[in-house]
């Protein structure tokens, strides 16, 4: 698994031309590169703006969707949230949609020391608690997170393939065969950030102060967004982190222990090919899939 390559080419030249056509206001703000994600190019804009442009096809309906709803959420959490304000819209010179959201300073936590997230599990939890809100029927289906987590079993399985002696597949295997099928039952689907990481967490001073990259918000399993928890802290401040969330029964925390399984492993492969900083997060998450497993 690597990091996809740009499908445009995005500099200063095309957002400064977009800018000029769109938003001709803030055109002379002055633009600086600062981040190439996964999905979108990011650029600051300004003192207090922050430009987000896709750098794929697929991350077109991403825009779209944050566009759509993170407005409807932002005010029932706590941290921050890069709440967009400007929506852009395809055009000749950009084929896709792309926004200027409210900038936030801070530190990405896979750029954070461990010991400075191991303090936020409070902060990790009370977010979750406020954004799993029960889901309106309109709401969005991610093909990625809004499905039982026995369906991912095949993207797994060829992960550990291509990763081959890099992780103990065994043991990943046999830890996920024991949680696949854990019960949903009658619970409501809730709203997910859909892509809670440390990648999309903002320190500031050693504090967690907000949670960017909404794009996959979506209708699905809690325990989706949960096994964020255990990407993110040690094993001995989940005990703090599911406190302080409440609502978590044995089914709920075995599928969180199979999410993280899944994400871990994305996040070894991505850590190994292209983002060293992930290698940490995945291999936490991996560890801290197998420790709750026993202990439950």
């Amino acid at each position: 698994m690597s990091w996809p390559a740009a499908e445009v080419d995005i500099d200063a030249a095309l957002i400064g031309s977009l800018l000029r056509s769109q938003f001709p206001a803030l055109a002379d703000l002055g633009v600086v590169k600062v981040a190439e994600g996964f999905d979108n190019s990011l650029w600051r804009l300004g003192d207090k703006l922050v430009l987000r442009i896709p750098r794929r096809e697929i991350a077109a309906d991403l825009i779209e969707n944050e566009l759509r709803w993170l407005p409807d959420l932002a005010g029932h959490v706590s941290l921050a949230t890069p709440l967009p304000l400007k929506a852009g819209v395809p055009s000749d010179g950009f084929p896709w949609p792309w926004l200027i959201a409210r900038w936030i300073d801070g530190v990405a936590g896979d750029e954070t020391a461990p010991n400075v997230r191991a303090q936020s599990a409070v902060a990790l939890a009370t977010f979750l608690r406020e954004i799993h809100l029960e889901a309106p029927d309109n709401a969005p289906h991610n093909p990625f997170r809004s499905v039982p987590l026995a369906e991912r079993e095949s993207v797994l399985l060829l992960r550990l393939h291509e990763l081959g002696s890099d992780v103990d597949g065994e043991a990943v295997r046999s830890l996920w065969n024991s949680v696949r099928d854990a019960p949903r039952g009658s619970q409501p689907r809730t709203w997910l950030h859909g892509d809670f990481h440390p990648g999309n967490t903002l320190y500031r001073d050693g504090v967690l102060v907000g949670v960017v990259d909404f794009g996959d918000l979506c209708a699905g399993d809690p325990a989706t967004d949960l096994a964020g928890g255990l990407m993110s802290l040690p094993y001995v401040a989940l005990g703090e982190f599911f406190d302080t969330y409440k609502t978590c029964d044995d089914a709920t925390l075995r599928r969180t222990i199979g999410w993280a399984v899944l994400f871990g492993v994305f996040f070894v492969s991505l850590g190994i090919s292209d983002r060293p900083s992930y290698l940490s997060i995945g291999t936490l998450a991996l560890a801290n899939a197998a420790q709750l497993a026993k202990d439950l």
